[in-house]
């Protein structure tokens, strides 16, 4: 389908509402001034940053027309948009809303209301994580309420769907569901069911079950999207094969997309006004690739492809793996030729990657997968011989390591200290998260790791990671923020300079308080 930039311009003279509204709570409506990992601040309480700084810093709000329609929109919601029309709703009848405007989108005419979340409950890993450090209420979860207590939402009372990568979490507490005022939780994707679901409600063939897993998407019925997507985030794999116990994407069948889709959906971001692309897979290694080997010929034309579409000014991507890295050194290297790393044009780029821990013993436990084509007992190998080959290719490693993995003992923390302190040479960040079990997950029962069940090696391990991050952070902000404006640069900046040493002093004193050893 043939994208129309003239539709975010058209305005009507009596706004009569939708009869489908797609749209999340405000911490996704926001472009985060270019920076998509600015986007995971949404994971720090309510009340560690002042709304008035966050808002302004992190998550200044999304661009929206006339009618409150998202210009740049949170990918999920693209793709059941460009369901949706694929399936025959007329795009008179839907919108991509600004939450802070859904009184424009909404009327008596608008039956549905579907929600993209992250985490609804605020009970998300990294979430949990640092509700569990520095106490206070998930954001998402508070901007959730706000969105559902919105006065348009109150006085038509449309049927609330949610969806997206959160959703799971409102199936496992129905009772906060039902309270929340959530008609219908969609788990899983949503292509296929989410028009199906419509239609039905629309129809008023009802019952329907509150829980809904959704299908299994076929590539061939996933549609292009029809309007721009936040950060110009484009899907180019959907899914994981390494089967990590205590990860989600590990339990969706792997598709790669096909080039000209990807590339279409490219022209559709830049025709949006976007000027870079994200490509986003659970590892962009994997791009077309067999039996987790890293298919060097398709992943270099897709960055190649993707890089020299007229309009494209930068191209990073979402994730990549360790395993993959290092199975492949050549493509890491043309890649970085391809992209131009390293030069004043673009000195650096930053995919996420999990390292998780560096004990084998938990690795060949629960993701033995992780270190394919590798042994479990080459992780920490793996690892350092990863991040070495990222640093020397201008590729920044925004990692995470669980602490708590069912099984764990003070020596696979220590293993993983002593991994951590050999990657202090390479430019990253490591972000230490607690053990949160996640519903659908093979350890969704399993007990998760509590603040106050932290051993003084977690909190060892916790300082080890910070002093890293603090030693990082001033170069990779003279990079990575550079193209920002005046106003984040000169915010931030100071934030580091001031900031960065008592921080440490902080962080210091509380893992030597709980009885660290802190040299």
């Amino acid at each position: 389908m043939e994208f129309d930039q003239s539709c975010f311009n058209k305005t009507r003279t009596i706004i009569m509402g939708y009869k489908i509204v797609l749209t999340s709570d405000r911490t996704m409506a926001s472009d985060y001034h270019g920076n998509m990992f600015f986007g995971f601040s949404a994971c720090l309480p309510q009340g560690v940053l002042p709304d008035w700084f966050y808002y302004s810093v992190f998550c200044p709000s999304g661009s929206a027309d006339r009618e409150g329609r998202l210009i740049h929109a949170n990918y999920g919601m693209r793709k059941i948009e460009a369901a949706l029309l694929a399936k025959g709703f007329n795009r008179s009848e839907v919108i991509v809303a600004h939450p802070d405007h859904l009184n424009r989108a909404i009327s008596d005419e608008t039956k549905i209301v579907s929600i993209s979340s992250n985490d609804p409950l605020g009970i998300g890993p990294a979430t949990s994580t640092f509700v569990q450090l520095w106490g206070g209420e998930g954001r998402m979860a508070v901007k959730l309420r706000e969105l559902l207590n919105k006065p348009s939402i109150k006085k038509f009372k449309p049927t609330i769907i949610l969806g997206g990568p959160g959703a799971w979490q409102l199936k496992v507490h129905p009772e906060k569901r039902k309270k929340l005022g959530v008609d219908f939780v969609v788990v899983g994707e949503g292509e296929v069911t989410a028009p199906k679901l419509f239609k039905k409600i629309l129809d008023g063939q009802f019952p329907i079950p509150e829980v809904i897993e959704g299908e299994i998407v076929r590539d061939k019925d996933i549609a292009d999207i029809v309007g721009g997507s936040i950060c110009g985030i484009v899907e180019v794999t959907r899914g994981c094969s390494r089967n990590c116990a205590f990860c989600i994407p590990s339990l969706k069948k792997v598709r790669s997309r096909p080039l000209n889709h990807i590339l279409a959906e490219v022209q559709t971001n830049i025709e949006s006004g976007n000027r870079g692309v994200i490509l986003h897979g659970e590892d962009v290694f994997q791009y077309k690739s067999k039996n987790l080997r890293v298919n060097h010929k398709a992943v270099v034309e897709l960055f190649n492809r993707v890089y020299h579409i007229s309009g494209v000014k930068w191209v990073t991507a979402s994730h990549a793996s360790l395993s993959s890295a290092m199975s492949s050194p050549e493509t890491v290297k043309k890649i970085s030729k391809v992209l131009e790393l390293g030069t004043d044009k673009h000195p650096t780029k930053a995919f996420q990657v999990g390292i998780e821990t560096g004990s084998p013993k938990l690795i060949h436990k629960h993701m033995r997968g992780k270190v394919y084509p590798f042994k479990s007992k080459e992780w920490p190998d793996v690892v350092r011989g990863a991040f070495k080959l990222l640093h020397e290719n201008h590729i920044v490693s925004c990692s995470t390591i669980i602490m708590g993995l069912p099984g764990e003992d003070q020596h696979d923390i220590q293993q993983t200290i002593d991994l951590m302190k050999t990657l202090k040479p390479y430019q990253s960040i490591i972000v230490p998260l607690l053990f949160t079990p996640m519903e659908t997950t093979r350890l969704e029962y399993a007990k998760p790791l509590l603040k106050k069940d932290l051993s003084p090696k977690h909190h060892e391990l916790i300082s080890v990671c910070w002093d890293h991050n603090l030693d990082w952070f001033p170069a990779l902000w003279a990079n990575y923020g550079r193209d920002n404006s005046l106003f984040v640069k000169t915010v931030i900046g100071l934030l580091l300079k001031l900031g960065t040493e008592p921080l440490r002093k902080k962080v210091h004193r509380n893992a030597m308080k709980h009885g660290a050893n802190i040299r």
